[in-house]
């Protein structure tokens, strides 16, 4: 069968099981076309960052397949890898490093050198602090060390970008950056997954949601469906992890 070279990332029949034939996540399916934005939305323990993980090939799935870029993480881990950005809920950056010291470390690690002129543009595309791109990354915030992250991505020319709660611990302005950071990625043709609690965040940016209930998928539907849902009755039972 002919690959859809429209989808960034499709989750086919994902299962995790742990320890003890604990569920991690049942018979997942989703898909995200390039240009678009879904998030996995649900309570703590829900599944959002095994998702996430398997996504990542960080864990192994015990049923189903992940497929990026038209390639299985089965078959090609290596090349999908190439292919992906993954944005942690706390970004890790070498912390007496500067935002150029960061980027180019990470990118020589896959053969990219991108001069610095290349970097500062980036980062001004980013609304990162040019003033900051020559200071130690442990005076940033936690916005700057996410935008060094992206940046990371974009020049090393992923075009799957992973988020881990991005906006989670953001003051409000920051948070603002972020969703428009969000929409800018989306209009360039990324495909973008992302974990959330900010149901604000979700029907601001999101095109889809995919809201999780113990590791299924119980709910399906558009970002903006969920403004004003009250947060425990769509989330229902909640997880313990």
């Amino acid at each position: 069968m002919t690959a859809d070279t429209s989808i960034g990332l499709a989750c086919r029949a994902i299962t995790k099981l742990f320890s003890e034939g604990r569920t991690g996540v049942r018979d997942i399916h989703f898909e995200v076309p390039y240009g678009s934005v879904l998030a996995v939305v649900g309570g703590n323990g829900a599944g959002k960052t095994t998702i996430l993980n398997l996504c990542l090939g960080f864990l192994k799935p015990d049923a189903g397949d992940i497929v990026i870029g038209g390639v299985s993480i089965r078959i090609g881990p290596l090349a999908v890898r190439k292919r992906v950005a993954y944005v942690p809920e706390v970004a890790r950056l070498y912390a007496h490093q500067s935002a150029l010291q960061n980027i180019r470390f990470f990118n020589s690690l896959i053969g990219e050198r991108p001069t610095d002129d290349e970097i500062l543009e980036l980062l001004g595309t980013l609304d990162f602090p040019l003033t900051a791109a020559r200071e130690p990354a442990s005076t940033y915030s936690k916005g700057m060390r996410q935008k060094v992250t992206i940046a990371i991505g974009l020049l090393k020319g992923a075009d799957v970008f992973l988020l881990d709660e991005p906006t989670s611990g953001l003051d409000p302005r920051s948070r603002g950056d972020f969703r428009g950071i969000m929409r800018r990625l989306r209009a360039n043709g990324k495909a973008i997954l992302f974990s959330s609690h900010d149901l604000d965040s979700v029907y601001e940016v999101a095109d889809r949601a995919a809201v999780l209930r113990s590791g299924v998928i119980a709910l399906e539907c558009s970002g903006s469906s969920l403004r004003g849902r009250d947060v425990d009755s769509l989330y229902g039972e909640r997880g313990n992890g």
